[in-house]
Order: structure tokens, then sequence, then C-alpha cells
């Protein structure tokens, strides 16, 4: 009984010590910011949204303090809860929840990360991350009913706070179509599934919709042509005007081309040294994104005023109708930068290998034993495999975009450690 209590204050005092790094460290305001705050077209609604409200509760003078005070206390609150979800489930000896603690908590206190301090979409989207993941295991190991239709409405919510969740859709359609091949009860699983394949739709229609209300314009270009277009336009040639058939669009392809040229932004300029060209991709990602892409892009389409709604509208859909022809022409180039995208993302080949094998492996406990942490595994590499795909096929591989699923693996280890321990204790109780 003594551990237990001792193991409970450790645990309360973690999270004290981790509430006053967060106050020490205070408010960072991050250049993506203002695009939050101004509900910029391209930025989806569900954070701005939530800015918003603290803005006009609380003036602007003081409601990012308290913006910084509500993510913490949404981040300690899916931690503890999914830290609950898990004790349930698998019944993880108390000593070693703390583990779990230091790992969830882990985005919140490291430095290259604060993600409660800074006021972007991670603020949110990570705590809605987190109770996806609850509400996944309950509806896996727990009877509870209504754990299926929280855990959709968990996943529509985080979409709307952070595009980038969307990684965890084809994993339900997994999940969830899995389940209806197994027990044939189309009457339970047929609405969900529904649900899930329209929560993308849904989701951009609400977009527009708030689009229109906020600013006059029914449309989305959150995550649209600006990000498709950066990997085909990186390893792209002068010539590859010749790829488009419209003057207009020849014209803008030669302009972006050459600033981008002159400024040495492409893969034309690396220069392999102990280094692969994924490095130069991502020192030169937000320059050609941002600077070329964007800027120079609305620059040229709309010269009297570029920072118009009509000039990114305008932008996205001239990038949207060039990327896939681009890719195209350029087809063996972009799948191996991709590639190396992707082995950054996951930390180097060996541990795609490891995720492979771990991957084979938990399938393979999962069909023979039908062991529940086999089960969690699988589930836990296939969500860590989607996001990085996802990731990679229209960003950078940063840090940033990965803290949804880092920590899975070193839970997925405490949990190996917990259920060793319990089958020792159990051999070891027979003996004697």
């Amino acid at each position: 009984m003594g551990y237990i209590v001792s193991n409970q204050l450790h645990r309360i005092f973690l999270y004290v010590l981790v509430s006053i790094y967060v106050v020490w460290i205070g408010v960072v305001i991050e250049p993506d910011t203002i695009s939050y705050v101004g509900f910029s077209l391209i930025t989806p609604p569900g954070y701005g949204t939530f800015l918003f409200v603290f803005r006009k509760l609380f003036g602007v003078d003081y409601y990012y303090p308290i913006v910084v005070f509500v993510q913490l206390i949404l981040c300690f609150v899916s931690c503890l809860y999914v830290i609950k979800t898990i004790q349930k489930a698998f019944h993880v000896d108390k000593r070693l929840l703390i583990l779990i603690d230091i790992i969830l908590l882990a985005p919140i206190f490291v430095p290259e990360y604060l993600i409660v301090n800074r006021i972007v979409t991670q603020g949110l989207a990570y705590s809605s991350f987190l109770m996806m993941i609850a509400f996944l295991i309950q509806y896996l190991f727990t009877n509870k009913k209504r754990a299926i239709w929280w855990l959709i409405g968990s996943v529509f919510i985080g979409v709307l706070v952070r595009t980038q969740l969307m990684f965890v859709i084809p994993v339900l359609i997994f999940v969830y179509g899995y389940r209806w091949f197994t027990t044939k009860d189309s009457k339970r699983y047929v609405v969900p599934i529904v649900v899930i394949l329209l929560l993308p739709v849904m989701v951009s229609l609400i977009q527009k919709t708030f689009n229109y209300v906020v600013h006059d314009r029914y449309t989305n270009i959150s995550s649209t042509g600006l990000q498709v277009m950066i990997m085909p336009f990186f390893v792209a040639d002068a010539e590859d005007y010749k790829v488009y058939d419209d003057r207009k669009t020849q014209e803008y392809y030669k302009h972006m081309y050459q600033v981008a040229k002159e400024r040495k932004l492409l893969d034309d300029f690396y220069t392999p040294y102990n280094d692969n060209v994924f490095h130069y991709f991502d020192y030169n990602f937000v320059k050609i994104s941002y600077g070329i892409l964007s800027v120079e892009g609305r620059k040229f389409l709309r010269p009297s005023d570029p920072d118009s709604f009509e000039a990114f509208i305008e932008n996205d859909k001239f990038l949207m109708s060039m990327w896939f022809p681009l890719v195209l022409d350029n087809f063996w180039k972009c799948i191996d930068l991709f590639y190396k995208n992707v082995e950054h993302g996951f930390g180097g080949f060996y541990m795609i290998w490891l995720y492979i094998i771990l991957l084979i492996a938990s399938l393979y406990f999962w069909k023979t034993n039908k062991e529940q942490l086999a089960i969690l595994a699988f589930i836990f590499l296939i969500l860590t495999i989607c996001n990085i795909l996802l990731v990679c096929a229209v960003q950078h591989s940063i840090s940033r975009y990965m803290i949804y699923h880092q920590w899975m693996l070193p839970v997925l280890l405490v949990l190996l450690f917990n259920e060793i321990g319990k089958r020792t204790t159990v051999i070891h109780n027979i003996k004697s």
C-alpha cells in the first residue's frame, strides 16, 4: 500500500513540475499564430475559433496566457484519461504508470515541442489525438457501446483543428471493416463506416461554410495546391514548362522556376557530402512553399493585390492544376525524394525495418494467440505508418508533425515490461 501512495505522490509532483515549467516558459508566438488569429483561408477553422472565443471573453491583451493555461489543462486531462483507459484495459502495475506519464507529457516540456506554450494547433490537436486513442482502446478492449461514436466524434473535432489528423481515418475504416467482416453484423457497422468515409467531405463543407460566413468566400484551400506542389517543383527542370499546354501556366512556371533558381533552392544546387537530398529539401522547404509558391505565385497572378483572397484562391487553383503533370514528368525523382522523406520520418533506414518487423510480429501474435497487447501494437504501428506517409506526401517530415505517434513505441515497451512482469509473477506463484 505504501508504494502505491508514494507512486501517486511522484505522479502529482511530476504534473506540478511540468506546470511550473510551462508558466516559466510563458507564451510562445509562432509565425503561423497570426494565420489562426485572422481566420486565414489556408487554415482549418477549429483552432482559430478556439482562439476567437478566448479573445472575446478575456480581451486581446490577456487571452494568450489563458489559452496556454487551458491547453495545459486539456493536455493533462487527456494524458490522465489515456493512462486510466490503458490501466483498465491492461492492468498496468501502478509503479510503471509514471513512465507512461513522462512519455505522454514529453511534448509539453521538451524544448523542441513546447506544444502547450505555443499558440498553434498542436496545443489542441495533441490532446484531441490522445482522446481518440483513449476511445479507440475503449472500443477495442471494453464493452462501452458508445465508444464507437465518441471515437468518431473526437476524430471529427480533431480534423477540424488540424487536417493532419485525417491519418486516423484509414485506420478506423480498417478496424470497423474487420469487425464487420468477422461478425457479419451489417446493422452495427455499416452506418459508422459510412460516417467515417464521409468525414473528409463534411469537414471540407464546414470549412467552406465557415470561410463563406467569415470571408464571404465559399472555398477550402487548406492543405491543397501549395502542399502537393512542393515536392515535384523541387525536383523539376527548367524545361518542364513544356508539360503544360496553357500559355499562362507556362509563363507562371518559368517565372517561379527562375526565382527559385536565382535563390538556389532546388535540387540542382544540392551537393552530396555525407548527406542526402532530403536535408537540402528540408532546409529550403519554407523558402519554396511560402517564399516561392505562395508569395511569388500570388504576385505573378495578381501583381496589384497579391495579398487578397482572390490571389490566394487563384494561386491555389493554379498549383492544383499543375502538380499532377509535373509529378508524372519527374516521377522517379519524386519517388526517390518521397522515400528519403519517409526514411527521415521513421528515424532512418533501420527504423523502417524495425517497424516492419514489429508490425509482422504483432500481426502474428494477434492471429495466433489473440493477445490484446499484440492488437494494440498492430493498431499503433499502422497509425504511425499512416501519419508518416500522409505527412511525407505533402510536407517535410520534421519532428512537430510526428508528436502524434512518437510516444506509441515507448508506451508499448512499458506495456510489454508490464506483461512480462505479470507472467513472471504467475510462474513464481505456481512454483511456490
